[in-house]
């Protein structure tokens, strides 16, 4: 069954400490997705290097391991938007395994935009409350509706047949993959040196890493390091130069350089928007 991890409903978000985190640049782990439902707001959503205008009645779905982050671009129309974690059981036989497939066909194929009616945030709402409640049989329920929505909107997605079986093995070799990536993420590695840690050719590597994460193994690497220096850019005083070093980067250049591909903005203007103060006259 899907589980729900988290759900959040932010009001008119422009600034200051609540964008520091509802804004910030991050990826979920294996198994877990998320969607965005926008009811107001000027902005964009960036995922991973591709993105998509903020307007009123819009949805996106970001999936595992999927660098997510939000841009807005005047406080004048602050963004108001619903949020919802939640992850599905991989396994092959799992009663998840349909929308499973269904999810990561939609994400393969980039079908993960969708513009839906507005009234809609009364189910978003209900799907709040309940998953919030301390009554288990109303969390149940949240977890059929979200599975509902989640069947109506994305649920036409098709893989291939084999897709699903192979994902066992395939996330064996990722999972360790990934692990030994956050552990370096402030060193300078080759993907062949992570693939002998793997215990697999490097190319063998690189085609099941893209399988599952739908990237390769060093821009995954690379925006791990770019989600680390965007965090330190919001919490601490750093200079931009410091941070370049400190996450293994040939130069600042370098660094501005790949964090604006990734982010959408270079480090300074980065910081300067998810730290800004909230102006709400």
């Amino acid at each position: 069954m899907v589980n729900i991890l988290d759900s959040v409903f932010v009001y008119r978000l422009s600034g200051g400490n609540r964008l520091s985190w509802h804004g910030r640049y991050h990826a979920h782990g294996a198994g877990e997705y998320e969607i965005h439902f926008f009811l107001e707001g000027n902005g964009s959503f960036l995922c991973n290097r591709t993105r998509y205008p903020v307007s009123s009645g819009r949805l996106y779905l970001s999936g595992p391991r999927e660098f997510h982050s939000l841009l807005p671009e005047t406080v004048s129309v602050p963004l108001t938007y619903y949020a919802i974690l939640f992850s599905l059981d991989v396994s092959p036989d799992s009663v998840d395994a349909p929308l499973y497939a269904a999810l990561n066909s939609c994400l393969a194929n980039r079908q993960t935009v969708l513009s839906i009616n507005t009234n809609f945030r009364f189910q978003f709402e209900d799907v709040l409350q309940m998953s919030r409640s301390s009554d288990v049989s109303l969390q149940d329920s949240a977890q059929h509706l979200l599975t509902s929505f989640l069947y109506r909107w994305f649920g036409r997605g098709e893989l291939r047949r084999d897709t699903v079986a192979r994902v066992g093995t395939n996330q064996v070799h990722v999972e360790k993959a990934l692990s030994i990536m956050q552990k370096m993420v402030r060193e300078n590695t080759t993907v062949e040196e992570i693939a002998r840690k793997v215990g697999i050719s490097e190319e063998h590597f690189i085609r099941v890493f893209r399988d599952e994460v739908r990237m390769t193994p060093y821009q995954y690497f690379t925006r791990l390091k770019v989600e680390g220096a965007s965090g330190m850019l919001m919490s601490t005083d750093k200079l931009v130069g410091e941070i370049s070093a400190w996450f293994g980067f040939e130069n600042q250049f370098h660094f501005s350089r790949i964090f604006k591909k990734c982010t959408g903005m270079p480090p300074v203007e980065y910081r300067k928007t998810y730290l800004q103060i909230a102006d709400f006259t």
